[in-house]
């Protein structure tokens, strides 16, 4: 039997699980687990968790996209208790901002895709584009899928690591590094390309089973997802190259007035006593640029442990999700041909 621990329980590690053999030995090791209370060092709890892609990703990174749509796509569908929707979510783009359409490479590649109608856009968008995604609601899908995972035999395992060598006493064959932002601390690996992310946003209390992003000039930015669970995500602040995560009372204005112009029609007011507000969100997540590679999804011997990176991913784990995981899949078979396996046997 191949013994696979994967460091790291957010949704790449969880997901990275779902995808390997049922008959290998895993142990998912981390300082936070999917039944943890409210903690911001838990990534995965705190995203936006909407499928959306990136432009200007690489060929390899849009098969990473592209697959995670496809397994986030099929929950949906067949597991009304994920935590998982199937919505459509519009994107408004003012001129000279993101890419221009001709570069949407998922246009042809994803259900319900089309450009907006002019009469479609608000005022100051220069074009639009709608498609059908997967809108998540977090908290519910990595207990569900950690629920699933446990059933399956795979041990989850409480442990703050400080480097991969803490983790050989497990006796695995195969280390999966889904660390996130702490491989810049771990010295085996000392990860120096990883940019911060600094997120404001809210989560407020609303039916609603559609997205809306809107991307404007001068950092002018806004987003609006409705969760399965009853919930809307709304933002947001994203503040490239800091990692703050004190709650901004002047950003939160912000948003809520930035929504009450762009989509008036659900977010009608920016006075905060109009709605109820469940939770702040101020965290950060961590992505490796294009220039760096993109995604880390490697084979790496360290200290003679064979160890197989997964981390980096713009936009967050949810729109890499199992796209990695499957592109991980394959390593750790690569690794487990290569083995001799007999002291597990």
């Amino acid at each position: 039997m191949v013994a696979v621990t994967i460091l790291g329980a957010g949704v790449t590690g969880l997901t990275i699980a779902s995808q390997l053999p049922i008959d290998y030995k895993i142990t998912i090791v981390g300082k936070h687990l999917p039944d943890d209370p409210v903690d911001f060092d838990y990534a995965s709890l705190w995203a936006g968790a909407c499928w959306v892609g990136v432009p200007d990703s690489s060929p390899r990174d849009q098969k990473l996209q592209i697959d995670a749509y496809s397994g986030l796509y099929k929950i949906a569908s067949e597991h009304a208790d994920s935590g998982l929707r199937i919505s459509e979510v519009r994107e408004v783009i003012e001129q000279g901002i993101h890419a221009s359409p001709d570069a949407i490479w998922w246009q042809n590649k994803i259900p319900g895709f089309r450009f907006l109608k002019p009469e479609e856009l608000p005022k100051r968008a220069a074009w639009g584009m709608a498609y059908s995604s997967i809108i998540v609601s977090p908290q519910i899908f990595l207990k569900w899928l950690k629920a699933r995972l446990t059933a399956r035999g795979v041990r989850f395992k409480r442990m703050a690591v400080h480097d991969l060598d803490e983790l050989r006493h497990l006796g695995h064959d195969i280390l999966i590094d889904a660390s996130g932002a702490s491989s810049r601390f771990l010295p085996s690996i000392s990860e120096k390309t990883l940019v911060p992310v600094r997120l404001q946003s809210l989560v407020i209390e609303k039916e609603w089973d559609q997205g809306f992003i809107y991307r404007g000039r001068d950092g002018y930015y806004f987003n609006f997802f409705g969760r399965p669970d009853g919930t809307c995500y709304v933002g947001g602040f994203k503040d490239y190259g800091l990692e703050d995560r004190t709650i901004h009372d002047d950003q939160r204005q912000t948003i809520l007035t930035r929504g009450s112009q762009v989509l008036s029609q659900v977010f009608p007011s920016d006075n905060l006593k109009d709605y109820k507000v469940l939770y702040d969100i101020a965290t950060s997540y961590h992505y490796r640029p294009q220039q760096a590679g993109g995604t880390r999804v490697e084979k790496e011997l360290l200290d003679g442990q064979k160890v197989i990176h997964a981390y980096g991913q713009e936009a967050g784990g949810f729109s890499y999700s199992f796209g990695v995981a499957r592109a991980v899949a394959a390593l750790v078979s690569d690794y487990a041909f290569e083995l001799p396996v007999s002291s597990h046997l």
